[in-house]
């Protein structure tokens, strides 16, 4: 007999209304899993996965598992241990994952278990790949973003709000100036192999549209969705915050994004919402396509 599952209800803000109307489509629901993050655990993992069976016709579960040893690097350990490192980090978070695609509900859609280096042949990765490489060195608003999210996720040195958008600081004598930027950049290769997914997840996997599915709102999310140049998210590429209904709300991460200009900043932003009554699983697949001409 199947242990019972904890009661757990959640809470979620969809990025802006484009995303909030992707998300009542329900084709599809991405959840990326990092290896250095300690919410995942296997426990919040399998509630998660049912959440996501009930308000999705697909659910798909990618584990961050490229450049690990990079970043170790960066952080100063030791090069000839790194990679035994890396790969205890990734075994360790499948075997969370696996265990929540086991105790998937039987009445929903089968959850898709991934390794992010599965994608490396895909040719739709690839060319996403290009143009997020293309973009870190010449797009300097989505260039700073990242940073920012590696300042955030991987250094936890966030930055006052208000200042999204600043670079990084410059390397001077100072070398601790020196060991941040190289960190920086170990950052760059471990989230640039992790970006295609938030630019156009539908292309990689096949789906009609898709929703990347978070505990929060990060500053790429910003030069991505909501300006009208550069690099930006696919139309029918969705971002929703998804927290755990009894984990209180950040007060600074309720506040909506901006709709227009091209220097939005890309903090938490979203409205706070009751969670949508569940998908009906065994409808009819709309056909592949991008929604053309909304606004966001």
């Amino acid at each position: 007999m199947e242990a019972p599952l904890p009661a757990m209800s959640f809470r979620t803000r969809p990025f802006t209304d484009r995303c909030d109307r992707i998300r009542r489509r329900g084709d599809h629901a991405l959840i990326g899993v990092s290896t250095n993050n300690s919410y995942f655990s296997a426990e919040r993992l399998t509630v998660l996965v049912h959440w996501a069976q009930e308000h999705f016709r697909a659910v798909d579960i990618v584990c961050a598992d490229l450049h690990i040893d990079t970043v170790l690097c960066a952080e100063g350990g030791d090069p000839g241990d790194v990679g035994r490192r890396s790969r205890r980090r990734v075994t360790d978070v499948r075997r969370r994952i696996r265990k929540a695609v086991h105790a998937a509900s039987s009445d929903g859609p089968q959850p898709g278990d991934h390794l992010l280096s599965d994608f490396q042949d895909n040719p739709a990765y690839q060319r996403l790949r290009a143009d997020i490489d293309k973009a870190l060195r010449e797009d300097r608003e989505f260039a700073n973003a990242c940073r920012d999210m590696i300042r955030l996720h991987l250094l936890g040195k966030p930055q006052a709000v208000g200042d999204t958008n600043a670079a990084i600081s410059s390397v001077g004598d100072d070398p601790a100036d020196a060991v941040e930027s190289e960190q920086v950049r170990a950052g760059l290769q471990y989230l640039g192999s992790e970006l295609p997914f938030f630019v156009d997840t539908p292309s990689i996997l096949g789906v009609p549209s898709s929703v990347s599915c978070y505990h929060m709102f990060t500053p790429i999310l910003g030069p991505l969705r909501l300006r009208k140049t550069g690099l930006r998210a696919a139309d029918n590429q969705a971002f929703l915050a998804v927290t755990p209904a009894d984990v209180p709300t950040n007060p600074c991460h309720t506040g909506r994004p901006e709709d227009t200009g091209s220097s939005a900043p890309g903090r938490p932003g979203g409205f706070v919402q009751d969670d949508p009554a569940p998908r009906d699983r065994h409808a009819a697949r709309p056909t592949h396509g991008q929604p053309g001409g909304e606004r966001d």
